[in-house]
């Protein structure tokens, strides 16, 4: 299915580094001579996922890119009024059931697409000020004692020791991979060569500038 003229070019395929499994993408426009392709990778097997889905995020990535600070205001502005939406229809779920659950499903799906947002602006390192992934991180919530989070979740680690090198502060962002129940491990664990990154738990994600 295509999305502007954007077709799959090929297969999403899978793309593993020891502990992280990312899903490749690569997207194709073609327009009378115009040809172009952009591939981007994603956290976790998203193989199975429709075409229009993973074409989307594809071209919602390619724009925050060319202005990360808007799209990722957007994103956020559009969370909280979602979850704005889901704490006024509750109070009258007999009546609202359906529009209950959509506004959830477009909660969960502006959830997701922040995540992706976060995470690929800092995988991907382009992020030229330690400023910059202090509000980007901030974005995702602290862990919490005794929460069991799933596999691809974001969470945030205080690391007090962190020495800051550009105002990048000390909240680390930390991609999980397997489903953890976070019981006040630091950040070190998930580090490389840490213990709960060798064993595929999950990997921290700190601010190193622009390459």
């Amino acid at each position: 299915m295509a999305i502007n003229g954007y077709n799959l070019s090929t297969k999403p395929y899978l793309r593993i580094s020891g502990s992280n499994v990312e899903t490749v993408v690569e997207i194709q426009l073609s327009e009378g001579s115009r040809y172009s392709t952009n591939s981007r990778s994603f956290p976790g097997d998203r193989t199975n996922e429709p075409d229009d889905v993973l074409i989307q995020d594809v071209l919602d990535i390619l724009k925050a890119e060319l202005d990360p600070g808007s799209a990722i205001v957007k994103t956020q502005a559009q969370l909280e009024q979602a979850n704005q939406k889901i704490a006024q229809n509750e109070s009258e779920q007999n009546r609202l059931s359906t529009p209950v659950k959509q506004t959830q499903e477009n909660a969960r799906l502006s959830g997701k697409l922040l995540h992706i947002m976060v995470l690929n602006s800092v995988m991907s390192k382009n992020i030229a000020y330690g400023t910059t992934y202090k509000e980007l991180v901030e974005l995702i919530p602290l862990a919490e004692v005794g929460k069991t989070y799933l596999p691809h979740d974001l969470i945030t680690i205080e690391d007090p020791e962190h020495v800051e090198v550009n105002g990048e502060g000390k909240r680390i962002l930390v991609q999980l991979n397997k489903e953890f129940t976070y019981n006040g491990e630091p950040v070190s664990a998930f580090v490389t060569n840490g213990t709960l990154e060798q064993n595929g738990t999950g990997v921290a994600w700190k601010f190193e500038g622009k390459e």
